[in-house]
């Protein structure tokens, strides 16, 4: 089984449309494959057609489903933080994860949220790729609805579970749940689940495919 992990994040520039980015990085948070779509602007009669259903048709069917048909390195599981990419799941056989973005699972204790804590380890790597990890140590206090998926038109959220790792919460296809955990539980050691979407966000900055 592949012990790589791939992550892909959609981002809407409004009127410069919709760009897709996906990373392949190893079990060290190395970069293995990068693939990114070109902006995806939907037609206004797609918009009328499709109604609340054009989002999901645009984040999974259009680009996550050809970003991850375009890759040529299996991976362990494909992670979102976008819940839109999710219908992409039925197009394809790889697990799609979603990692609930910008929020950490506050865990009481003697009634004070808890700290996200990193590795010296994970810290430096994040400062390779000059990305600051002051947003990972932030307190949350969140009420538990806020880490529930969204409603996605068209799809059923509840057969994602949403587990706990670390102090990050993420949401996992309950028919793979117990292939995956222990190895995602592993890998959470070295790579930050949120942060390698400020990567792809970076790189497609620096190839002026973001406007």
């Amino acid at each position: 089984m592949s012990e790589n992990l791939g992550f892909l994040t959609v981002i809407d520039q409004c009127a410069g449309g919709l760009t897709g980015g996906y990373l392949v990085l190893n079990k060290t948070g190395r970069p293995l494959e990068f693939h990114c779509t070109m902006p995806l602007l939907p037609e206004k009669i797609q918009q009328i057609l499709y109604g609340d259903t054009l989002q999901p048709f645009l984040y999974g069917e259009r680009i996550a489903q050809t970003l991850v048909q375009r890759s040529k390195l299996p991976v362990l599981s494909v992670l979102t933080n976008h819940a839109a990419v999710l219908p992409v799941q039925a197009l394809v056989s790889t697990p799609i994860i979603y990692v609930f973005g910008g929020q950490t699972k506050p865990v009481e204790t003697s009634g004070t949220p808890s700290t996200r804590e990193i590795s010296e380890e994970l810290s430096e790597s994040l400062k390779t790729f000059g990305i600051d990890d002051a947003h990972l140590q932030t307190r949350s206090s969140c009420p538990d609805e806020m880490f529930k998926i969204p409603p996605i038109p068209g799809l059923d959220t509840g057969i994602w579970q949403e587990i706990s790792i670390g102090n990050r919460l993420i949401a996992v296809p309950e028919t793979k749940e117990q292939q995956l955990i222990t190895q995602i539980k592993e890998m959470a050691r070295t790579i930050d689940f949120l942060e390698p979407f400020a990567r792809i966000r970076l790189a497609l900055e620096e190839a002026n495919i973001l406007s």
